[in-house]
């Protein structure tokens, strides 16, 4: 099911609690750079965990009022404002270079240069993430388009991996290195036990659920 509602009370509440965490973050000692590159961490951890989780669990998403397909309906402003802290991570990046951009892209190390093409590809996400481009690119086509938020997840995963696990003195004493590593393995095992989930109903019911994961 395809879901391009973008309703601004969604992005007003994306926006006031991704302030909010900011600002506890920094309250609790956690550098800018650093906030603005978790936040959209925790936000695409959201995105790819809500499909498994509403597929897992139906029974805690049913709230009155709400689509019955919460949270999915809030996957394209999530993406949205994912993209919105990825640029500020990458604008704080640059600045920390003295806006040597050029010098510091030939420069990337390889786990840099995936998040890099992870931020290109999730600002086109967003720009995509409306109900004109669905029109135009046509259901198939979009759909197509925005599986490219599992590309975007793995390619920050590996530059989280270099931050939390591949530098000098792992196991780290960061409490937010270990808060990625929990992530980063959450998120496949959701998946896993979704698509298992999918496989079993199907062999018991010989019906195939609508797409949400």
């Amino acid at each position: 099911m395809i879901h391009t509602g973008n309703k601004l009370k969604r992005h007003i509440a994306i926006a006031i609690f991704t302030v909010l965490l900011s600002l506890l973050m920094w309250y609790l000692g956690v550098h800018e750079q650093r906030i603005a590159g978790a936040i959209p961490f925790f936000i695409l951890f959201a995105i790819m965990s809500m499909g498994p989780a509403k597929r897992l669990w139906p029974s805690l998403w049913k709230v009155k009022g709400w689509s019955k397909m919460f949270p999915i309906t809030w996957r394209s402003e999530l993406g949205i404002w994912f993209a919105i802290w990825s640029i500020v991570h990458m604008l704080f990046v640059f600045h920390a270079r003295n806006w040597a951009v050029v010098d510091y892209i030939v420069g990337m190390s390889p786990w840099a240069f995936g998040a890099f093409v992870a931020v290109i590809l999730a600002v086109v996400l967003a720009l995509t993430s409306t109900n004109k481009a669905l029109v135009f690119l046509g259901a198939k086509s979009w759909k197509w388009l925005q599986n490219a938020a599992h590309i975007i997840w793995w390619l920050t995963v590996v530059h989280a991996v270099d931050r939390a696990v591949l530098r000098p003195g792992f196991p780290s004493a960061d409490p937010l290195h270990w808060i990625y590593i929990i992530m980063m393995i959450t998120v496949p095992i959701l998946q896993v036990a979704a698509f298992a989930k999918v496989v079993s109903n199907y062999r018991k019911t010989g019906e195939y659920p609508n797409d949400i994961l």
